[in-house]
C-alpha cells in the first residue's frame, strides 16, 4: 500500500512539473509573439498578436507601421550614417507608435466610422513609409560615399587577407625549394610557378 501511494505521489509530482514546464513554454512563446508584434521594440503595443498575420485592414496598417520603423532603424544604424538620421528615426518611430494606437482604436469603431478614419490613417502611414524610405536612401548614399572615397569595405578587407595568405604560401614554398626539400606540401607551389621540370624529362 505504501509503495502504491509513493508511486502515485511520484506520478502526481511528474505531472505537476510537466504542466508547469508547458505553462512556462506557452508564456514565453506568448511574450515573444507580443514583442514581435510591437511597432517599436521599446514600446508595448495595444494591437492584438493576431495582427501579425490577420488579413484585415487594421492589421495591415499595423504591419506597415512595423515595417516602416524597421526600415528607419536599420538606416539609422548603418555604418557611416549621419548622426542626425538617428534623431529623425527616433521621432519617426514615436509618430508610428502614436499612429498604431489610433489604428487599434479605429478598429473598434462601427464600420462606417472605421472606414473614414482608416482612410485618413492610411494617408499618414504612407507618409511614415515615405520618410522611412528617404532615411534608407540617405544612409545608402552615405555608404556609397565611403566606398567612392576609397575607404575599405568588408570585401576589400577579405581580399587583402586572402592576398596575404597567398603571399605567405609562396614564401614558405620558396624556402622549401631553396632548402632542397622535395616533398608534397600544403604550401607547395605548382610546377608552372616554380619552373621545375617533371622527373624523366
Amino acid at each position: 500500500m505504501d509503495t502504491l501511494l509513493a508511486a502515485l505521489l511520484v506520478l502526481l509530482a511528474l505531472g505537476a512539473v510537466t504542466a508547469l514546464v508547458v505553462l512556462v513554454v506557452i508564456a514565453l512563446g506568448a511574450r515573444a509573439l507580443s514583442r514581435r508584434n510591437r511597432v517599436s521594440p521599446d514600446v508595448a503595443t495595444p494591437a492584438p498578436t493576431s495582427w501579425l498575420a490577420a488579413p484585415t485592414a487594421p492589421a495591415r496598417l499595423h504591419r506597415r507601421l512595423r515595417s516602416a520603423v524597421a526600415v528607419a532603424r536599420a538606416a539609422a544604424a548603418s555604418p557611416g550614417a549621419n548622426p542626425q538620421l538617428a534623431d529623425i528615426a527616433r521621432e519617426l518611430e514615436s509618430e508610428a507608435v502614436a499612429l498604431d494606437g489610433h489604428v487599434v482604436v479605429t478598429a473598434r469603431m462601427p464600420t462606417r466610422a472605421r472606414r473614414a478614419h482608416s482612410a485618413a490613417l492610411s494617408a499618414r502611414i504612407r507618409e511614415v513609409e515615405r520618410l522611412a524610405g528617404q532615411l534608407s536612401v540617405e544612409a545608402a548614399q552615405a555608404q556609397a560615399h565611403r566606398v567612392a572615397a576609397g575607404q575599405p569595405t568588408a570585401l576589400d578587407q577579405l581580399a587583402e587577407q586572402l592576398d596575404a595568405l597567398e603571399q605567405a604560401r609562396r614564401e614558405v614554398a620558396q624556402i622549401e625549394a631553396d632548402a632542397g626539400i622535395d616533398r608534397v606540401s600544403p604550401y607547395a607551389v605548382p610546377e608552372a610557378e616554380t619552373g621545375r621540370a617533371q622527373p624523366g624529362t
